[in-house]
């Protein structure tokens, strides 16, 4: 294929190197060989991915395909590739399968009637979520009804876990061809690539699934990394996965310059971090380095449990680890992520007043349980609670209390800053709390603003985007890291601000390119908050190891070779953590070398 599909519209061109993606997938489909594109970029106005899979259904209907083809996106991209079909090839008549629970029933049964294949002007392409597609039995029995000929499974990254239960649910979707859409094609280890490739072709691997599992598994203390690895990795791709970088295709992306802001705790997150660190020594110091157990640097834990195996012992140690790797990442972020403001005795007061209160007595509430709720609350959310009543407003904190973190002080710089540039700018969280945060601040100061988190409806998500990009008056997005970093288009920022790193780095860098991809203007700044002399500045380390995971694997010529693991880091950590505790100094170095010494 030498010309674009004469459907595209007329006003679309596609690129040399999308040109060349089409004819890769149009040859694999050809034999029937499903496959993963993973070019970095996920590119708006379709010209990444989107087009590509667009351009490729464009040309199966020019042969006389009919479909039908089924499309599984993120809930925050549907309507994106609505958009995006209706905009490039309008001629492809698509549907959505999403609604309310009560209204999918005659949803099903209209899409059911209204296939290509039973009438002249049904439809041939079918969008819905993952969330349906794996979720209740009714949705999952409706999809398999249908002889599906393509099925596309965009962020495709997401199907990394062999054993989860949305792996195995769309596995049983049965169809002549699938393609993974993902930037990330390799995130946490090589087993997750053996996944990813069996769930593509497996007539191809089924019989060998298990010795190809194995022979990405790490023993002992052996790399999960070690290069023989990572050279079987990249033959066993080759064939199926086209991967390429934006710099590799793309001259005409402006600059991106990422840089570190290092924030100082103020006195009271000084004071909840080393409280934090002093509440979970036992469980630091119960959990040593494991060894010999079937998981990559997982073996036995001091924790005497014999009625344990190695499986067990593993899941005790990464769920207690994860607890007070947690616990300190709040800590690093923001105060409020704590009950400290709200004492005891502030509580008994405030379950006096509420039992007053008219919704309370009509419940019939009883004093412990009222305290007991708001007991486990943080002071965030008891700030947020409390001010829904007027007989509770006076036990409210003053609203300094939301600026006592050293990342607020140093956000509301930059907020200056980049306003005096007239720049717009995204600021994204993992923490639904630090966005409520967030918004008081700016609705205090008169920073108008969006939110968009996983409980924004699907439905307004894009109209979010659209009030983002043609509102000059609306200066910030505030975004979740997984609802906003995924699948959107946000070209109006030139500024990106990550709050607080994600363990997975790929979701950050993913976050990033909401604003630098095709489309963009001006130079992108992407500035990572980190605070000084926290856990903080090992996920900085930690993110580092696993893109150059992903780099090794992906066959970067420049990158750096693949021989660290996020377990190693994260046992290297509670080792340093335990240290501390036993009276040694904690800070930065102590970590790193510690994590050279594991891992070389």
């Amino acid at each position: 294929m030498t010309e674009q599909p004469r459907l595209l519209s007329p006003g679309v061109r596609l690129k040399d190197y999308q040109l060349i993606g089409v004819n890769w997938l149009r040859l694999l489909y050809g034999k029937g060989l499903s496959c993963i594109l993973a070019d970095e970029m996920v590119l708006y106005l379709g010209l990444g991915k989107t087009a590509q899979v667009i351009s490729l259904f464009a040309y199966l209907k020019e042969q006389g395909n009919k479909g039908p083809h089924l499309i599984v996106v993120p809930s925050s991209t549907l309507e994106n590739w609505v958009r995006e079909f209706r905009f490039f090839a309008p001629s492809i008549s698509v549907q959505t399968y999403y609604g309310s629970k009560d209204d999918r029933p005659v949803l099903r049964q209209s899409l059911l009637d209204t296939q290509k294949k039973k009438t002249r002007d049904g439809w041939e392409v079918l969008i819905t979520t993952y969330n349906l597609a794996s979720g209740d039995d009714k949705d999952r029995k409706f999809l398999r009804k249908l002889e599906w000929d393509a099925c596309v499974f965009d962020e495709g990254h997401v199907l990394k876990n062999f054993d989860s239960q949305r792996y195995q649910s769309l596995m049983k979707n049965a169809c002549n061809w699938r393609l993974l859409l993902t930037g990330t094609p390799l995130q946490n280890n090589l087993q997750e690539l053996v996944s990813l490739m069996n769930f593509i072709l497996p007539d191809l691997l089924n019989e060998s699934l298990d010795s190809l599992r194995a022979v990405f598994k790490a023993k002992g203390d052996v790399t999960l990394l070690a290069q023989e690895r990572v050279s079987r990795a990249k033959k066993m791709m080759t064939p199926f996965v086209m991967r390429r970088r934006k710099d590799q295709v793309l001259k005409e992306l402006p600059g991106k310059v990422e840089r570190i802001e290092w924030c100082e705790m103020s006195a009271i997150q000084r004071t909840i971090y080393n409280d934090t660190l002093r509440r979970s020594r036992k469980t630091i110091l119960d959990l040593d380095t494991p060894t010999g157990s079937e998981t990559p640097g997982i073996g036995p834990s001091k924790v005497k449990d014999h009625r344990t195996g190695p499986r067990r012992k593993e899941k005790l140690f990464m769920a207690n680890s994860s607890n007070v790797l947690m616990d300190l990442r709040k800590a690093a972020s923001h105060p409020m992520l704590f009950r400290k403001r709200y004492t005891d005795q502030i509580l008994d007061a405030v379950t006096k007043v509420l039992l007053k209160e008219p919704d309370f007595k009509r419940r019939g509430a009883i004093a412990q349980f009222v305290k007991e709720d708001m007991e486990v609350m943080t002071d965030a959310e008891l700030q947020a609670f409390l001010v829904m009543y007027r007989s509770t407003q006076r036990f409210l904190q003053d609203n300094e209390c939301y600026l006592q973190a050293g990342k607020i002080e140093t956000l509301l710089k930059l907020l200056v800053e980049y306003h005096a540039a007239n720049r717009k700018i995204l600021i994204f969280s993992q923490f639904t709390q630090i966005l409520d945060i967030l918004q008081t601040i700016f609705n205090q100061r008169g920073i108008k603003h969006l939110l968009m988190t996983g409980s924004t409806p699907v439905d307004i998500r894009q109209s979010l985007v659209d009030e983002f990009t043609e509102d000059e008056t609306i200066s910030v997005f505030l975004l979740s890291t997984k609802a906003g970093g995924v699948g959107i288009n946000l070209t109006a920022a030139s500024v990106v601000i990550i709050f607080d790193q994600d363990f997975n780095p790929h979701n950050d860098k993913q976050a990033q390119d909401r604003a630098y991809r095709i489309g963009q203007k001006h130079d992108v700044d992407v500035v990572k908050l980190i605070t000084r002399g926290t856990i903080e500045e090992d996920m900085l380390r930690l993110g580092q190891t696993k893109l150059a995971l992903d780099e090794a694997v992906a066959g970067d010529p420049d990158g750096e070779a693949g021989h660290k693991v996020e377990r190693d880091m994260e046992i290297s950590l509670m080792g340093a953590l335990r240290r501390q505790l036993d009276g040694q100094q904690y800070d930065a170095s102590d970590v790193s070398g510690d994590v050279k010494q594991n891992l070389n």
